[in-house]
Formats: C-alpha cells, sequence, structure tokens
C-alpha cells in the first residue's frame, strides 16, 4: 500500500504530535488503497503515470474499444503498466466528474470521542535501559521518556460512484463492499483505522447532456486516533541505585539490617561510561 500523505505544517513536530488520523490521513489511505486494488483488475482497471496521475492517452483516430486492456492483472511488464486507466479515483472535486466511471472520496464529517475521562492524561511512555557491571550482571531499569496523552477520532467517509452504464455501477459498489468488509480490513487496522459497518444509499440518475449518470454512494463509518508524547527525558538526570545484602541460598532469607550500598549516578556520565 502507498499513499502520498505528507502533513506539510510544523505544527505537529511543534506540539509533539505523534499521530492525528482526522481527516488527511484517512481520505488519502482510502483512496491508494483503492488505486491499488483496481490497477489488479483487467476491466475497471486503474492506471496511473510516472507522476501518479491517471494514465489517460490520446485518443484520436484510434478505433473503438482501444483502451480496453490487453495485459494480465498483476503483471509488471513494460506493455502491461502503460496501459490506459478505464476508471477515475480521487478526491470529489467542486465540478465533480468528468471521466467516467469515476470513484469519488470525502469526508463528510468527523468528531472526537474520548478514551477517559482526563484523554488517558496519566499514561506514561518508559524506555528500557539496560546496565551491566564487570562481573557481568544486567540490570533492567525503565526510565520514563513521555506523557502521553491520546483519544480517538469518528468520521465518516464518502464514496460517490457515477457511471454511463447500470452495471458498471453496481459492479464497483458490489467489489468495493467486499473490499472494505473483509479483503482489506485487517490491513486498514494495522496501519491505524478501523471500517466499522458500512452502508450503501439509495440509487440515483442524472441526465448529463444526451446521456445518463447513475449514481450511488458508499458511506464509510471510520475510526482511528490522535497521540501526543509530551518529552520529559530531559528531567530525569540522575538514577539512585540500592544494593541490597542477603543469604541468596535461602530464598526467604531476610535482608541485612543497616546494610545498605546507595549511589547516585549521573545519567550522562552513564551514557558516556565515565
Amino acid at each position: 500500500m502507498s499513499t502520498n500523505n505528507f502533513f506539510k505544517s510544523d505544527l505537529e513536530g511543534l506540539y509533539n504530535i505523534v499521530q492525528s488520523s482526522m481527516i488527511v490521513y484517512p481520505k488519502e489511505l482510502i483512496i491508494s488503497s483503492l488505486r491499488d486494488f483496481f490497477a489488479k483488475d483487467s476491466y475497471y482497471h486503474y492506471s496511473k503515470d510516472q507522476w501518479g496521475f491517471p494514465n489517460t492517452t490520446d485518443h484520436t483516430d484510434l478505433p473503438p474499444g482501444a483502451d480496453i486492456p490487453i495485459g494480465h492483472p498483476g503483471s509488471t511488464a513494460e506493455s502491461d503498466i502503460l496501459l490506459p486507466t478505464r476508471l477515475y479515483i480521487g478526491e470529489k472535486y467542486r465540478q465533480d466528474a468528468i471521466d467516467y466511471p469515476a470513484i469519488l472520496i470525502s469526508n463528510t464529517g468527523t468528531r472526537y470521542v474520548p478514551i477517559s475521562i482526563n484523554r488517558d492524561k496519566g499514561s506514561i511512555k518508559y524506555q528500557d535501559l539496560i546496565y551491566e557491571d564487570g562481573y557481568g550482571n544486567q540490570t533492567k531499569i525503565k526510565r520514563p521518556v513521555a506523557f502521553i496523552t491520546a483519544g480517538v477520532w469518528e468520521g465518516t467517509i464518502a464514496i460517490d460512484v457515477m457511471t454511463r452504464s447500470l452495471r458498471a455501477r453496481d459492479d464497483l459498489l458490489q467489489a468495493m463492499g467486499m473490499f472494505f468488509t473483509d479483503i482489506n480490513f485487517e490491513t486498514l487496522h494495522q496501519v491505524g483505522m478501523i471500517v466499522k459497518p458500512l452502508s450503501m444509499g439509495s440509487t440515483s440518475e442524472v441526465d448529463d447532456r444526451a446521456d445518463k449518470v447513475f449514481k450511488q454512494s458508499i458511506s464509510l463509518n471510520i475510526r482511528t486516533e490522535w497521540r501526543r508524547e509530551i518529552p520529559i527525558h530531559t528531567l530525569v538526570d540522575s538514577i539512585l541505585f540500592t544494593v541490597n545484602f542477603k543469604n541468596l541460598a535461602s530464598p526467604n532469607s531476610p535482608v541485612a539490617a543497616n546494610l545498605a550500598i546507595n549511589t547516585r549516578v549521573s545519567l550522562t556520565d552513564m551514557l558516556l561510561n565515565l
């Protein structure tokens, strides 16, 4: 799966936002997933050029049906890669589509859902530090590195299907229904987005010059997360080591009273092995 998801603003980095899958990421993820999905089909074929735009060719003086793909789905042969696209997949613009069939994706709403009253504010991210003495004994210490706040976004992605034929509309809707329900469900889950039960709207048709355009929509109810990690590792400048003495031959023997060695070691010294 490939996406072109780059958040151009500096604000997320300035405020230590490590995840905010609200609008940009889910929409880009669905678009790229559908493009990869239909790129494997020989009939409703999606093809992109070297710049990532739909691969269209000049059909002037070509016979009818010249744009029908002749390659094999999934092939990497040069003749197959250069096949023109027969399906537009992208964002919904003001002018809607001028290429048919078309799959248009848009965000239709998002709401914030807290996962706890304090936004999971009590959580702390730890880092494991392993120390080893001259005898080869190792000790693992958990060092706090960040305070965590987190929450959930729930929203809806609308997918509008616009075609010139009833059969094309139904084929595309059926394929996407299986795609989001089962085929790609786990993949989307692994990259941070859950698709809850989808629903399809009613059919409609509109006049387009001397022809008809058949339309129907899919509503994807999605669930994503946001997360901030506020760094605190610079606040921890020392670690206290305590060594207690006891009889190791007897597991239940008491620790020797008033016999302990306490050493305060600077974290900088430990990192520099001083």
